[in-house]
C-alpha cells in the first residue's frame, strides 16, 4: 500500500496543480561550494528546486578518488537505489539541435538523487558519459554548458530568506530566484525549467491573499477505494474536496492501479509455476519467464517487473 500511496499523492499533486508548493514550502540546505555562488551548508534556500540531500557522505566520499561512469553505473544501478529505474525526462535534443525543454532538468536531477552514493563530481562525470553516448561529443559539451548553468542555480547563496509564517518575504524570495534563474541559465532556459513551478506558485500566493481558503494540502490523504467502502461515497467525497475533474483522474488512477496489480500477480504466480516445473533447466525456466514478462507488460515496465520478482 506504500507503493500506491505514493501513486496516487504523486497524481494528486498533478490533478491540483500545487505540487511544487510543496517543494517551494520546504527551506533546503545546498551544496557548498559549487561554482562562484555556491552556498555555505548555513544557507537556506528555497524549495521550488527541491532540496540536496544531506552531503555529509559525499563530502566524505570527495577525498576518494574519482570513480570512472562506468564504476558509478555499477555504485548506481546495481549496487545502489538506481537498481531497476531508468533515467527521467530527456536530453531535449531534437534534428541535431540541443532545446529548451523541462525534460533535461528532469534528466538532471534523477542523476543528482544519487548524490550521497557517489560524489557530485561523478555525477557530473556519469551526466557527460551518458550524453555522449546518446548524442555524441559535440552535443554533449553543450548539454555540459547547461548542466554547469544548472548546478550553479542549485547551489546559489540565496540573499533573501525565506520565513513560510511570514508571508512579506515570500515574494522577494521569488522574484530572487525568478531573476537569478534568468541571469545564469538565459531566459529560454530559465523558462523552460521552472516556468511552470513559478506559475504555480503565483496563483497559489494570489489565491492566498485573495483571502479565499487555500487549495487541498496534497499531503492529506487521499479518499481511496478499500474494502467495504461505498464506491459512491469516495466518488462523492473525491469530488466535494477537488473537483470533478481531479475525481475523474483519481478514478482513472485507481484503475491503472488494479490493472497493474492484477497483471503483476498473474507474472508472480507464472514465475512460481516455472520454478516448480522440474523438466526446466534455470535458463530455460528465466528464458520462458523473459519472453512472459515482454508479451505482457509494456517496455517501460519491464525492467520494474524483473526487479520486483528478482530475476
Amino acid at each position: 500500500m506504500q507503493v500506491r500511496g505514493m501513486w496516487t499523492t504523486g497524481l494528486l499533486a498533478v490533478v491540483i496543480g500545487v505540487g511544487s508548493v510543496v517543494l517551494w514550502q520546504r527551506s533546503s540546505t545546498e551544496v557548498s561550494g559549487s561554482g562562484p555562488q555556491g552556498g555555505s551548508p548555513e544557507t537556506k534556500g528555497w524549495g521550488f528546486i527541491g532540496g540536496a540531500k544531506d552531503t555529509a557522505a559525499s563530502s566524505a566520499a570527495a577525498a576518494a578518488q574519482v570513480r570512472s561512469p562506468d564504476q558509478v553505473r555499477v555504485r548506481l544501478f546495481k549496487e545502489g537505489s538506481f537498481a531497476g529505474t531508468e533515467p527521467a525526462g530527456s536530453w531535449c535534443v531534437s534534428d541535431q539541435n540541443l532545446k529548451p525543454c523541462p525534460q533535461l532538468r528532469s534528466r538532471f536531477e534523477y542523476y543528482v538523487l544519487g548524490l550521497g552514493e557517489v560524489t557530485i563530481e561523478e555525477i557530473r562525470g556519469l551526466i557527460q558519459d551518458e550524453a555522449k553516448r546518446a548524442n555524441g561529443d559535440a552535443m554533449a559539451a553543450q548539454i555540459m554548458v547547461i548542466w554547469g548553468k544548472y548546478w550553479q542555480v542549485r547551489t546559489y547563496a540565496w540573499r533573501n530568506k525565506f520565513i513560510q509564517a511570514d508571508r512579506s518575504t515570500w515574494m522577494p524570495v521569488f522574484e530572487e530566484q525568478r531573476s537569478v534563474r534568468r541571469q545564469i541559465l538565459g531566459q529560454p532556459w530559465a523558462e523552460a525549467f521552472f516556468k511552470e513551478d513559478e506559475q504555480h506558485f503565483q496563483e497559489y500566493y494570489a489565491q492566498l491573499e485573495s483571502g479565499l481558503p487555500p487549495p487541498p494540502d496534497p499531503g492529506e490523504p487521499v479518499p481511496q477505494m478499500a474494502p467495504g467502502k461505498d464506491p459512491a461515497a469516495v466518488r462523492a467525497e473525491r469530488v466535494a474536496r477537488y473537483g470533478e475533474a481531479a475525481a475523474d483522474r483519481l478514478d482513472k488512477a485507481d484503475a491503472d492501479w488494479a490493472d497493474w496489480e492484477r497483471r503483476l500477480n498473474a507474472a508472480k504466480a507464472e514465475w512460481d509455476r516455472l520454478q516448480k516445473s522440474t523438466n526446466l533447466s534455470d535458463a530455460q525456466r528465466k528464458g520462458e519467464m523473459s519472453a512472459y514478462i515482454k508479451s505482457s507488460f509494456p517496455a517501460d515496465e519491464q525492467l520494474r517487473v524483473q526487479a520486483l520478482l528478482h530475476l
